[in-house]
């Protein structure tokens, strides 16, 4: 029987003799040196029956409206809630933004997870910018989980929460917010921004401004606030200016790419202005933040509408072996279809949560039930530096493609926390609590950096 290796830290640091801090994705050591960080895989585990049957299947009803403790704040007190903003703030003004937090939460928080009616439900998605996909060919390769028609609908389960999260929370998610904008800063991409998605054609000018303005504001000083203020606001009205004329009865002349494109450049600027600590910034923030809604609605319906063209109209055949195995080129189109899926889906739901959670910090609830939507939970597939290796990590593992709401259905599987991306498990820490998450990833011996 082989020794189980008792290595925790990851193999840069052990080659080089260096303390690791063991922080996933990256240590900070891998991260200052933008190199790949690797660490070592845990032990083989005995693996839970999933509930309900074996493979992918819907979650219980869980129950998360009892969550969070009748102690907490009453979100009623709105003048309480602000004053608990403001302290908030300054908190995060004198915490280092390069603090790097493993996943970002959520504000779609707390509701029942009984099955509601579908809102919506469209065909498999292949939006502009990568090549369509027959079905049937995604389908029996194994590679299409998110090309089902089901996988785009947009469905309500949520409850409102009878008392105010911890500060402790949302600390956590500003956090984690500021660690992907620094992450993107330094290696091009992050939870929700793929390394793959701008690469054939080129980042769009209005997401290099953003990561301008994520650089600018690294480096703000109480001397500096009014010009980092007015290199903000001149990149939004950019951003703004250039935007198409739409009436309500047009087609948006814009492809999903390009919308996808403007919704995460508008995200990083609110992201960047409503958790600053600028009061003139984060007013005029709160000015956009309707803008932000209209244009993730309109990115969703573009990636509809490019789902069903793909259907009906498929620009791309692709070819099976003898074997009935796709060709690279046919696995490179799903490997693309999945990047620009993924990305669409990531982006509509994180401009819902961190909205959420800004009005939130206000005691202002209403905009925390904006519906919820199926994302890819493993870590490999999003993470998948290739096509090969995307297809390799496809085939051989469940996707662990699941509504948000329904994470706790993994840890009754057995899943693994370290088998879980990044995105998701910090969507957990905010449905579950920080020390329920922690508990399962100590459970399942993950290495995996939990941030305090």
């Amino acid at each position: 029987m082989a020794r189980r290796s008792k290595q925790k830290a990851c193999f840069g640091c052990v080659e080089t003799k260096r303390r690791c801090d063991k922080i996933i994705p990256s240590c900070s050591r891998c991260l200052d040196r933008s190199i790949d960080c690797v660490y070592p895989a845990g032990p083989p585990r005995r693996r839970r029956l999933a509930l309900g049957g074996a493979g992918i299947t819907a979650a219980p009803d869980i129950g998360l409206s009892g969550i969070w403790s009748p102690s907490s704040l009453d979100i009623g007190d709105t003048g309480q809630a602000d004053l608990m903003y403001q302290d908030l703030l300054r908190e995060m003004d004198d915490t280092s933004h390069s603090t790097l937090v493993d996943s970002v939460s959520s504000t779609d928080l707390v509701g029942t997870l009984s099955e509601p009616p579908f809102i919506s439900s469209v065909v498999p998605f292949c939006g502009a910018g990568a090549m369509s996909v027959p079905n049937h060919l995604a389908a029996s390769s194994g590679l299409g989980w998110f090309l089902q028609p089901s996988t785009w609908a947009v469905i309500n389960h949520y409850q409102p929460p009878a008392s105010f999260p911890p500060g402790i929370v949302f600390s956590h998610f500003i956090q984690g917010l500021q660690s992907w904008l620094s992450c993107f800063l330094r290696a091009g991409h992050n939870a929700f921004i793929h390394r793959h998605l701008y690469t054939k054609s080129g980042m769009p000018q209005c997401m290099r401004d953003a990561f301008s303005a994520i650089a600018v504001s690294q480096h703000v000083t109480p001397g500096n606030e009014h010009i980092v203020d007015d290199v903000s606001s001149a990149h939004i009205s950019n951003l703004l200016a250039c935007q198409p004329e739409e009436t309500p009865l047009s087609v948006s002349p814009l492809s999903t790419v390009a919308h996808l494109a403007r919704t995460q450049a508008l995200l990083i600027h609110l992201l960047l202005a409503l958790f600053s600590p600028s009061i003139p910034r984060r007013a005029n923030a709160e000015k956009l933040i309707q803008t932000l809604l209209e244009w993730k609605t309109q990115l969703w319906e573009s990636a509809i509408r490019d789902a069903t063209a793909a259907q009906l109209c498929p620009n791309v055949v692709l070819l099976a072996d003898d074997n009935g195995d796709l060709s690279s080129d046919s696995v490179s189109a799903l490997h693309k279809s999945f990047i620009l899926s993924e990305s669409v889906r990531r982006t509509w739901l994180l401009c819902s949560i961190s909205l959420g959670v800004y009005h939130g910090l206000k005691g202002d609830w209403s905009y925390s039930c904006a519906g919820d939507i199926c994302i890819t939970a493993r870590a490999e597939l999003w993470n998948a530096t290739s096509p090969a290796r995307w297809e390799i990590a496809a085939r051989s593992q469940d996707p662990l493609f699941i509504y948000s709401l329904h994470g706790r259905s993994l840890v009754e599987r057995g899943v693994c926390a370290l088998e879980v991306d990044e995105f998701a498990r910090h969507i957990f820490t905010v449905m579950w609590g920080l020390d329920q998450v922690e508990d399962w990833v100590v459970r399942t011996e993950d290495v995996v950096g939990m941030a305090c």
